[in-house]
């Protein structure tokens, strides 16, 4: 049977999202803890823990079955966290995400040489939180830290505030390159880091009060607890982000075909937008059998990395063809 809207009880079975971390924290500190879902029988990584329902938070068994926990929630395979079970953690990960980090930082740079060119300041802003999201990547979901202590709660709530606010950046880099308002001006910056703030204060609200247990109103039981289901960060860090990449490519396609009459950036949005729905793709399909076949060693968020990363810079690219000194800027606002 199907897992009902709002659940992550598949996706964090599947992958290493950082909101499988807030849930893991509230599962296992919370009032109601959920042993048997964090550590089933059923999961060839958590078969040996023997963990029960009966079991108690402080029982030595999982204790030991926590420590040893990787990201996830009772995945049949994980890679364990570093230094148990003769683990180094992520490494493909961790290698992935500092050269994503460090392709944002050169990006940024490269931007801010070209002084005159269309939309650098909202292109900044975006390729500044795809570094931020590349950097937290290394500590929320390359199992570096102990699930369910606080530290990895904030962090991980921090992250996935952070996803939410990117894709309103990047799709907010697309209306005002319709012209509805002049880039760079305060009549741009200003709404697009007013949503920015307006994304990221909620959804980092949602997730440190889902894993740190402030209220009642994110708390699941019975269920719930076993769907993992929380339709408000459901609906913030997988429907909106989904959402917010096919509008960008519409409005960047739309711009450069139907407005600037140019087909090279074109391809390129289309190309980008291609790699981002592979790397997504790859991620939910292929991370448990990737971590099968390589004894739990890596998983397919590497991979999605790698392609999130060339849909980047395939952005930058397509910004770059648009805003060229010798047509670009004149050619783009004689059309308005």
């Amino acid at each position: 049977m199907p897992d009902p809207f709002g659940s992550f009880s598949w996706i964090c079975s599947h992958t290493v999202l950082p909101q499988c971390n807030v849930f893991f924290s509230q599962l296992f500190n919370g009032d109601s803890p959920s042993f048997t879902t964090l550590f089933p029988d059923d999961s060839e990584f958590f078969t040996n823990y023997n963990v029960t329902g009966s079991n108690a938070r402080e029982d030595p068994v999982v204790q030991i079955a926590r420590a040893d926990s990787g990201v996830g929630i009772g995945s049949n395979c994980e890679i364990a966290r570093v230094g148990h079970r003769g683990s180094p953690g992520d490494i493909a990960l961790i290698v992935l995400s500092v050269l994503s980090f460090l392709l944002a930082a050169t990006l940024s740079i490269h931007a801010s040489k070209r002084k005159a060119a269309v939309g650098r300041i909202e292109l900044r802003f975006f390729l500044f939180l795809y570094g931020l999201h590349s950097a937290l990547q290394v500590v929320t979901m390359s199992s570096l830290l102990e699930q369910g202590t606080i530290a990895l709660s904030v962090l991980s709530s921090v992250h996935v505030g952070v996803i939410a606010c990117m894709f309103w950046v990047l799709l907010g880099n697309a209306i005002i390159a319709t012209q509805v308002v002049e880039d760079g001006t305060a009549a741009a910056i200003a709404p697009l880091s007013i949503f920015a703030i307006l994304f990221f204060v909620p959804t980092l609200y949602i997730s440190l009060d889902t894993s740190l247990g402030w209220t009642s109103v994110f708390e699941v039981s019975g269920e719930d607890a076993e769907n993992v289901k929380n339709i408000a960060l459901f609906m913030l860090t997988m429907i909106w982000p989904a959402a917010a990449v096919i509008h960008y490519t519409i409005l960047m396609v739309y711009i450069t075909l139907g407005v600037l009459r140019e087909t090279k950036p074109a391809l390129m949005y289309l190309g980008a937008f291609v790699l981002f729905a592979l790397g997504q793709v790859i991620f939910f399909l292929v991370s448990q059998p990737l971590c099968d076949a390589s004894n739990g060693k890596v998983n397919s968020a590497f991979l999605a990395t790698l392609l999130n990363s060339g849909a980047v810079g395939l952005l930058y690219l397509a910004w770059q063809s648009i805003t060229e000194d010798d047509w670009g800027e004149e050619a783009y606002n004689a059309y308005y």
